[in-house]
């Protein structure tokens, strides 16, 4: 099976754009004088938080993978929409779907000048399965791994699962990292630039704790070289401060996606573009179907029918999105979707749902809704807290920081929240079937504590099948059940808009590899 080469709070606001000024951006001179586009420029760009550690195993959010991407490549990409082979330059899957063969790239090298080998793969890959709890879920079926020679090696799966391939192309589940410098530095690697090995296009040259990352394109590496030479990671929460830093020039390109104002401002600014590209990200209501209110399945069906979807599209994601029945509905952009309309749906009708609510005995019953403190998640909490108080409920919204949300939402301690899976691939099983699988709770995806063995055998046929339409038929079951049961509520599909200087152009704005970004002239 051949696969196509490679293809290439206002106070903060004032600090951030002082900070990123002191630490240097583009050149204001320049414009004002005419000049061209200087390539040779430190380009900044920027996501919600800083990355602590370079190390997979230490790697929590997307804006930890705004810096890593730089540095790890995985063996396969999904560049839109499409498998590109990156370290392998070509693979095969075996007919019963459980063997994969991986084909290296004989000049891909490490930054220290190792070369990349299958032992290399071979390390990364049981590393991700057996000391990254939070990433392992996807290899949970791997045997083992065979090297047959230093450019080719043989992954063993006990159960065939063709939504893998797709896993695999996030450098969490894929990355390749150089097993003799994680044998080397220990528990040090990744805390240092020193002490970090690049399989990518970038190496990390300077890295000042919680402020910015450096990074440098790699005259040795194997694939296409970058546009960008010079890149700064830096850290901005607060989408006013990135909104003003990408006006005044001192920010090229905010990873996470604008909405609302600010998408309206900078849309309206002169120096500013702005990347689209519709992404499996489904922007959800999960409730805690474990333990509390919602552990009865009519309350969830409650909410179902409290939810406005197009207005929560338009209020909260300003009409960035398409509206989805159930997960990852977006026709044939995602292999695997049933493409159908389920028996049981939720038209949002208020009325039924006060009903529901009243024959629970729940009316004024209290609950708390939990997320980040981030948009969209601040304003979607405070949209569904009018939601839920509408229908006779008494809610309240508790925001915070990511870290203390996910420990909450590990330890059961999430009632109900409005939160997203982001995934990428367009491949149903990974981007769907994942929100029924009692493997994946109470994180990466099932955040609604959904245990079920009839969703647990559905998913398992679905993905062990080679042949699209079969896999079809098991995942229309199983979001007939999702319909039924209501372990969350998707509501709409995240178009990612993508804010970046009119001097850069993005090849896919899903992916935050800067490799992919390119000068525009």
């Amino acid at each position: 099976m051949r696969k196509t080469k490679k293809v290439i709070a206002v106070v903060l606001t004032l600090c951030m754009v002082l900070a990123l000024a002191a630490c240097g951006g583009k050149s204001d001179d320049k414009k004002s004088e005419g000049a061209g586009t200087d390539h040779d420029r430190e380009v900044v760009y920027a996501s919600t938080s800083m990355i602590v550690n370079f190390d997979v195993k230490y790697m929590t959010s997307a804006a930890d993978l705004a810096a890593a991407d730089q540095v790890y490549d995985t063996l396969v990409r999904k560049v839109n929409g499409e498998l590109v082979g990156y370290i392998a330059e070509d693979w095969e899957v075996s007919e019963d779907g459980k063997d994969y063969t991986f084909h290296l790239n004989k000049d891909a090298v490490f930054s220290n000048g190792d070369p990349i080998t299958a032992e290399d793969v071979k390390f990364s890959i049981e590393y991700i399965r057996d000391e990254c709890s939070q990433w392992s879920w996807l290899h949970k079926e791997l045997a083992d791994i065979e090297v047959v020679d230093d450019h080719t090696c043989i992954f063993h799966y006990n159960v065939p699962d063709a939504s893998l391939i797709s896993g695999m192309t996030y450098v969490q589940y894929g990355g390749v990292f150089s097993k003799k410098a994680y044998e080397e530095y220990g528990e040090e690697y990744g805390t240092s630039v020193d002490k970090i090995v690049s399989s990518g296009p970038y190496v990390a040259t300077d890295w000042e704790e919680n402020v910015s990352v450096k990074f440098e394109a790699r005259d040795d590496y194997y694939g296409e070289a970058p546009d960008l030479k010079k890149l700064k990671y830096v850290a901005i929460a607060d989408m006013n401060a990135a909104v003003v830093a990408l006006q005044t020039g001192e920010l090229d390109l905010y990873f996470n996606p604008v909405s609302g104002v600010a998408l309206d401002n900078l849309k309206a600014a002169d120096n500013v573009a702005i990347s689209e590209a519709l992404t499996c990200r489904n922007e959800s209501v999960y409730m805690n179907c474990e333990t509390g209110l919602f552990t009865d399945v009519r309350m969830r069906k409650a909410v179902a029918y409290a939810i406005n979807k197009e207005e929560a599209l338009e209020v909260c994601g300003s009409g960035q999105g398409q509206i989805v029945t159930y997960p990852c509905d977006l026709g044939d952009k995602v292999i695997g979707n049933p493409d159908f309309t389920p028996s049981t749906t939720y038209e949002y009708d208020v009325e039924k749902a006060k009903a529901l609510v009243e024959e629970c005995g729940n009316v004024g019953a209290t609950c708390t809704i939990k997320s980040y403190n981030t948009e969209p998640y601040a304003t979607l909490s405070v949209w569904l807290q009018g939601a839920l108080n509408e229908i006779g409920l008494d809610a309240k919204v508790d925001t915070m920081e990511r870290s203390a949300f996910l420990e909450q939402c590990t330890n059961g301690e999430v009632e109900i929240c409005p939160f997203s899976w982001s995934n990428n691939s367009f491949d149903f099983g990974a981007g769907a079937a994942i929100y029924m699988n009692s493997a994946n709770m109470p994180v990466s995806g099932n955040y609604g504590r959904y245990s079920n063995p009839e969703a647990d055998e559905l998913v398992a046929l679905g993905n062990s099948s080679t042949d699209e339409e079969v896999r079809k038929s098991y995942y229309k079951d199983l979001m007939e059940l999702y319909m039924e049961d209501v372990p969350s509520v998707a509501m709409y599909a995240v178009i990612n808009a993508i804010a970046h200087s009119d001097q850069l152009t993005m090849e896919d704005a899903g992916l935050e590899q800067m490799a992919l970004v390119h000068w525009a002239d």
